[in-house]
């Protein structure tokens, strides 16, 4: 089995202490329903950072490389696989062998094809962060042409990707981001309004520029305060996108206030759909994300690629919270 270079844990704790880059890992052989890809492109997650101290919802154990989601060519098929070697694929990595190596598993029921025109910076976000994004407020939002859409953290990962698809779609686009410099981006990416996330009058200011009607669809990954200003804002009928909380607290929604405005509170885990059953969602929304990528309708948003050597700059660089777009990792 020839060697690679790989970043790995072999005791888990903050990447800053736990992740090593070595260049005597095996390649991984592929088991039942996965491949193995000569890695090109990867993202660069928070969830890699909670993979390597072994708090992720997944907890594959140690020995580890992180990298959950990547994109490559497949060198190698395990049994009860329908792909074929040298086929182009973004998809999720089979744990413990991720994307932040030369070669990577990925289970093959969530792999999705890769045009050779796609670069594979763009293929690997286009896969994940713009997936969940149109997953939410399309399949479970169900946007309108027309309709107000809110989004938080707004200007960057599946935040800054909501922003371009719901201006795609026609909607009226509210972004809320925390600096000058986040809410300047939100602009570029086509939000018509953007507010300061931390404000005592976000409430206010939204309901002023809707003119009392509220959002029609709020996508949120943050929680916190201003997912306790989202749902106050959520106008009649309208449906709250729940992504995440990236604030790290956790709102509630009440159900008298539910009640009452005639509002849906709606769960978005993205990352199961493959894994339920549901991967011809996965490829509608993968087809679609294509053609309005090749046709320049959006874009990945891809702020910087780092090498592989420099897994942790670029993990320094998404922990501080200052990163607006998207960091993509190439071997």
């Amino acid at each position: 089995m020839a060697a690679m270079r790989a970043w790995r844990v072999d005791e888990l704790g903050h990447p800053s202490e736990s992740l090593r880059l070595r260049d005597d890992v095996d390649a991984p052989e592929p088991g039942e329903g996965q491949v193995r890809i000569t890695v090109e492109a990867g993202n660069i997650n928070f969830a890699d950072i909670l993979l390597c101290q072994g708090i992720y919802q997944e907890r594959p154990g140690v020995p580890l490389t992180p990298g959950l989601e990547t994109c490559g060519r497949i060198n190698a098929v395990g049994p009860g696989v329908g792909l074929e070697v040298g086929t182009r694929i973004a998809g999720m990595a089979a744990l413990p062998y991720g994307g932040y190596a030369e070669q990577a598993l990925v289970k093959a029921h969530t792999a999705v094809p890769v045009p050779d025109d796609v670069d594979s910076p763009s293929a690997t976000v286009l896969f994940s962060t713009f997936q969940t994004a149109h997953v939410g407020i399309h399949y479970r939002g169900q946007l309108k042409n027309g309709e107000w859409l809110l989004v938080n953290g707004a200007s960057s990962g599946v935040g800054a990707a909501a922003v371009q698809l719901g201006a795609a779609a026609g909607a009226k686009v509210i972004a809320t981001a925390s600096t000058e410099a986040k809410r300047q981006h939100c602009i570029e990416l086509g939000a018509d309004f953007v507010f300061d996330a931390g404000s005592d009058s976000l409430r206010d200011d939204i309901m002023a520029i809707t003119e009392g009607h509220g959002v029609d669809i709020a996508f949120d990954p943050v929680g916190g305060t201003v997912g306790e200003v989202t749902r106050r804002v959520m106008a009649w009928e309208g449906r709250l996108i729940v992504i995440g909380f990236a604030s790290g607290e956790i709102p509630s929604y009440p159900g008298n206030h539910l009640l009452v405005k005639n509002y849906s509170a709606i769960g978005l885990y993205w990352g199961a759909y493959s894994d339920h059953g549901f991967h011809d969602i996965v490829l509608a929304a993968h087809a679609d994300l294509m053609q309005k990528f090749q046709s320049g309708v959006i874009q990945a948003d891809v702020t910087k690629v780092y090498a592989l050597e420099d897994v942790l700059d670029a993990l320094d660089a998404l922990e501080s919270r200052t990163v607006t777009g998207r960091l993509v990792v190439a071997p």
